[in-house]
């Protein structure tokens, strides 16, 4: 049995997705709406130990991988020591939003083909490093499961203040759910007009038996009625709704 599909010889994708990744020059509003879901993610997990943090959803297409970029590349731009790793094996987009090699990755390290030290990649222009997924195969769960991703976690808070993980989606797949005992907790990406309440409760009702902590929701993709605010602008490109914020409305 091959652990690894075959795979056409193309380590690395150059064509990055326009808007992706975010930039000093990026819109005021997008900026902004950035950096409150940093604050409310440091309020939410206060301290000084590392902090490791998964970003999902509950339908492919949701915007997670663009959120958990973003989130990463803001994080970094005001000093903390930051990884970003692409956990979804099975459709991966980090490497390609960077345009940095594929492989080695993540599924390359867990089956013992490479070592950290030859998948951790650092990303100059952006200040943080980056473990790309690597080479497709059919089984990523059990490569999530195993007690050398358990392993990975564990050295990578010895040198990181936020870990990152990028997964596929909740209600698709269990791979976002396996690592749920190792992580701080959830980020959700629920996108305005698109994710459905069905798919959403099923999320939810698989954060529950999961016993996995939500941090809170990424609304992601809303219109707002212009508003004055230091200028004018139009659209969140995502926000922050925090769960203390939720249980204080209650």
């Amino acid at each position: 049995m091959k652990l690894f599909k075959k795979k056409k010889n193309n380590p690395v994708r150059r064509r990055v997705r326009a808007g992706l990744p975010l930039q000093p020059d990026s819109p005021f509003a997008v900026r902004e709406s950035y950096k409150a879901l940093r604050t409310n993610v440091m309020f939410s997990l206060p301290g000084t130990d590392a902090r490791c943090i998964g970003i999902s959803s509950a339908e492919p297409g949701d915007g997670k991988s663009t959120n958990a970029l973003n989130l990463a590349i803001i994080f970094a731009e005001i000093g903390k020591k930051v990884i970003l790793i692409d956990c979804d094996m099975r459709l991966p987009t980090v490497a390609n939003n960077l345009g940095i090699p594929d492989e080695p990755g993540l599924s390359n390290l867990l089956a013992g083909q490479n070592s950290a030290s030859e998948v951790i990649r650092h990303v100059q222009k952006y200040g943080m490093d980056v473990i790309s997924a690597g080479q497709v195969i059919p089984d990523p769960t059990s490569l999530l499961a195993s007690r050398q991703m358990s392993a990975l976690l564990q050295e990578l808070r010895k040198f990181y203040d936020y870990i990152f993980l990028d997964f596929p989606p909740i209600t698709t797949v269990s791979d976002a759910l396996i690592v749920s005992g190792q992580l701080d907790g959830y980020l959700l990406v629920v996108r305005h007009g698109k994710t459905e309440k069905r798919a959403i409760n099923d999320m939810m009702r698989s954060m529950q038996l999961a016993d996995a902590r939500v941090l809170g929701v990424i609304y992601a993709g809303t219109p707002l009625a212009e508003k004055r605010y230091y200028g004018r602008y139009h659209n969140y490109d995502s926000y922050y709704a925090a769960s203390a914020d939720a249980e204080r409305k209650k």
